[in-house]
């Protein structure tokens, strides 16, 4: 209900349509800690939003004031200073086959989108913490690890670090598991990857992660007050997120 939202908090998310940003808006609606998401879209609504249980907004942008960074920007503020959230979320990020685009377009949206999307949320004064992961949906420079991915994924990082925003927090998942844009083989051989880990000794970081579980680790990020500034969040970090929620979950059915 309206007075139900009045209560609990409002996120605006950028990238709602890609497999990473629809697990992240079914996780704001599942920890019961956030009354409204407002999204911000490319060209059409998602039908999918209609029966997330929390109040949605869409907002749906052409992609021709999607691409014009100085307009979307623009019309991120707008939407903040209508809606006032208090957390941003970006997931965006180009899903697959990028090394059949130039560096040029790679960057246009992974970076400068992010950048003006940032950009938006402190002009309107409202957004106070950021949580992203910039390239969730990527497969890299073709693939993940390449030399343009891992440069552009730092320019998209450095972008959303630098909009002003008090607090900043970047996820990194060595490896998403349940996007579609994750090979399946990858998957599959996670499991053998994980234990080669134990073995070797290896830092847990290189474990991946379920899409539900890095969807809801961000929606807690979003709520957490430590820690202030830029902060990154790698795959032991995302956990600690997700056990103190179960652990505090328990406290209260006990």
């Amino acid at each position: 209900t309206e007075s139900m939202s009045d209560q609990k908090l409002t996120a605006v998310v950028l990238g709602a349509s890609g497999s990473v940003g629809e697990a992240l808006c079914n996780a704001l609606g599942q920890c019961g800690k956030y009354g409204h998401v407002i999204s911000i879209n490319r060209a059409k609504e998602l039908k999918w939003m209609d029966a997330l249980p929390l109040k949605t907004t869409q907002v749906v942008v052409s992609r021709e004031d999607m691409s014009n960074h100085a307009r979307l920007r623009e019309i991120t503020a707008k939407t903040c200073l209508e809606h006032k959230p208090t957390i941003g979320f970006s997931t965006l990020g180009i899903g697959t086959a990028t090394g059949s685009i130039t560096k040029e377009q790679h960057r246009a949206v992974d970076v400068e989108t992010n950048r003006a999307f940032a950009l938006g949320c402190a002009d309107s004064k409202q957004v106070s913490t950021f949580v992203a992961d910039p390239t969730a949906d990527e497969n890299g420079s073709g693939t993940a690890g390449g030399s343009r991915y891992l440069r552009v994924k730092g320019e998209s990082e450095e972008a959303v670090k630098g909009s002003g925003i008090p607090t900043v927090r970047i996820f990194q998942p060595a490896m998403i598991a349940g996007s579609v844009n994750t090979p399946c083989i990858f998957e599959w051989m996670e499991p053998c990857c994980w234990l080669l880990c134990l073995w070797c000794c290896l830092p847990l970081r290189y474990h991946g992660i379920k899409i539900a579980d890095l969807g809801m680790a961000m929606a807690l990020a979003g709520l957490a007050s430590e820690p202030k500034g830029n902060s990154y969040f790698e795959y032991p970090e995302m956990m600690e997120l997700l056990k103190a929620a179960e652990n505090e979950e328990q406290h209260l059915l006990g």
